[in-house]
């Protein structure tokens, strides 16, 4: 009598064989309850990719205002070598449609600094105190320290000297990692 010997890759195969049949067992018995998850799954799947491909298109649009504003305020030299005046009001209405294209995204913030420029030029400041103050406290160094100094000019421009004195100190007494240089801020003070 021959007795077989059975390999232990054929027990290894035996059991995934097993496992598989078992597997489809469960499924046939829960498939409702698969078919609900891959379903959540493919949903939540699509309100991302719908959500970012919404995000992208307002950041599009909020760029494309942010660049006509900035066209508005400095505009290029026309072909007889004369440039025209800023156009600050037309600006200042691009800058105010990209900063609610923007949102809470960089680039909003970003048009909302070009706004409050624009309000400053326009002597309208005490409208621009606060666009700047919320600027002021963001996380974007370079953004934050840019929108100080004009709050500055915002304050002075509104008569208060003191606090504008006080942020230009804020900006000097910073490290020496400041992106505002320390020296620009001392001459504005």
């Amino acid at each position: 009598m021959a007795t077989a010997k059975i390999t232990k890759k054929e027990i290894q195969q035996d059991e995934f064989i097993d496992t598989v049949f078992d597997f489809g067992d469960w499924l046939e018995a829960h498939w409702k309850r698969v078919a609900l998850g891959a379903g959540a799954a493919v949903a939540v799947v699509l309100l991302f990719v719908a959500w970012n491909a919404m995000q992208q298109r307002s950041a599009t649009e909020a760029n494309r205002l942010l660049a006509a504003g900035i066209d508005a305020v400095s505009p290029a030299a026309a072909a007889d070598g004369q440039t025209p005046a800023p156009r600050y009001a037309e600006a200042l209405t691009l800058f105010e449609q990209a900063a609610a294209a923007g949102g809470s995204q960089p680039i909003g913030n970003v048009a909302r600094l070009f706004q409050s420029r624009a309000l400053l030029a326009l002597s309208r400041g005490a409208e621009a105190i606060p666009l700047l103050e919320g600027l002021a406290k963001g996380r974007d160094k370079g953004l934050d320290a840019e929108a100080k100094v004009m709050l500055a000019e915002a304050s002075e421009a509104a008569g208060n000297l003191e606090r504008a004195a006080t942020l230009l100190q804020e900006l000097v007494s910073v490290d020496k990692g400041s992106p505002y240089p320390q020296d620009a801020a001392l001459m504005l003070l």
